[in-house]
């Protein structure tokens, strides 16, 4: 409850018991004043009470305000209906907290577009950090303007893109990482021409030089997998909770964020096995696994789903369809770098079709607003919602 309605709960049980003290009674009138509604609704409330109502006009209206001394218990009145005190408290307890909140929501909505959002956010861009096996850095952006200085080498550099070149002798030991930040994406070619495509706050880890039986690599949060065929060698994605993924060629999405309590695993093409313990499942084209990793006896779950839905943001565009609001708004703090606060629980469901994630931040929020279900306030890199 906000602190200012919770004090305002106070005063009026104190006052309805008889309890106020001079410096509380002018405390509570100093509310009157701020908020008259609550004159208002105590009148309605009281009007079958003749006493009650007589003692509220008095103190309502003030009169004489002026102070003689401070007394530690001053009552106002007192009556022994304990079940009406009970019940009169419990509504301005309920009053205090509804109606302030309504009454800050509704100065909310009358703020201009310019006040409620205060600033906009740029949607995010290709880069990330490279790690290599020999313990180098390289900031990536999106340009590779100045990258060859760095005296990095065995790799190649593309707008948004590093490509790591084939090695040859299994002398060169290590892994090499690549990690994106919130905000950011960034594609990775493999050494052996396999594609990963990271979006925001996600990351990718493999070895130097894949090795003669297998390709073994392991992530974090979403990465678009396109993968080069070789029969010789399956294709091994190792993901959070001992799961795992088996390809020999085929492209799929993984979705694995840390804070997230679904695995999700989507294939575009081709075929693909899902592991996860002593449990195995076999995908085919346009099917999902979903797999449970906070509780203490996993679920595996495969199902047909949209694949716009689960894959588009490769191709620059978000897209949800009668999805929760929190379920965007995870997505849209982790492309834009913000953090979300909710003021209030919204269970309306949303949709997003196709909309560019070039847009800023202003430019979605709009569009969500449109629903009427629901508004934002913009402060520097915070989004809070509300209705």
């Amino acid at each position: 409850m906000n602190p200012e309605s919770e004090r305002i709960e106070e005063l009026f049980r104190l006052f309805i018991d008889g309890s106020l003290t001079e410096l509380q009674r002018i405390e509570l009138q100093g509310y009157l004043t701020k908020y008259p509604e609550l004159n208002t609704l105590y009148t309605e409330l009281a009007d079958d009470d003749s006493f009650l109502l007589r003692e509220w006009t008095d103190f309502a209206g003030f009169k004489d305000t002026k102070p003689t001394a401070i007394s530690v218990r001053k009552p106002y009145f007192s009556f022994s209906s304990t079940r009406l005190v009970a019940g009169l408290a419990l509504f301005f307890a309920v009053f205090a907290a509804v109606w302030l909140y309504r009454n800050q929501t509704g100065k909310i909505e009358s703020l201009a577009r310019n006040e409620r959002y205060k600033n906009d956010i740029d949607a995010g861009s290709n880069k990330a950090i490279a790690t290599f096996a020999d313990g180098n850095l390289l900031v990536l952006g999106d340009t590779s303007e100045g990258l060859q200085s760095t005296g990095t080498s065995g790799v190649e550099f593309s707008e948004g893109q590093i490509t790591y070149l084939p090695v040859k002798s299994e002398k060169s030991g290590g892994f090499n990482t690549v990690r994106t930040p919130e905000g950011g994406q960034y594609r990775v070619i493999l050494p052996d021409g396999s594609s990963a495509k990271l979006n925001a706050a996600s990351s990718i880890r493999f070895p130097a030089f894949f090795g003669q039986t297998q390709r073994v690599v392991e992530i974090q949060g979403e990465v678009y997998f396109d993968i080069v065929s070789d029969k010789a060698r399956p294709f091994i994605v190792n993901l959070p909770n001992r799961a795992q993924i088996e390809v020999l060629g085929t492209s799929f999405n993984v979705k694995a964020y840390p804070d997230d309590t679904v695995i999700k695993t989507t294939l575009e093409k081709g075929r693909v096995k899902f592991k996860a313990g002593e449990d195995k499942l076999l995908m085919k084209t346009g099917e999902q696994i979903q797999l449970t990793t906070q509780t203490s006896n996993p679920v595996l779950l495969k199902q047909k789903v949209a694949l716009d839905a689960e894959t588009s943001w490769k191709d620059g565009y978000f897209n949800f369809e009668n999805a929760e609001l929190k379920t965007i708004m995870k997505e849209v703090a982790r492309w834009y770098d913000v953090d979300v606060e909710y003021k209030t629980q919204i269970t309306e469901q949303f949709s997003i079709l196709m909309l560019p994630r070039s847009f800023s931040i202003s430019r979605l929020l709009e569009l969500l607003e449109l629903t009427g279900h629901v508004k934002f306030i913009i402060d520097g890199r915070r989004i809070t919602v509300m209705t």
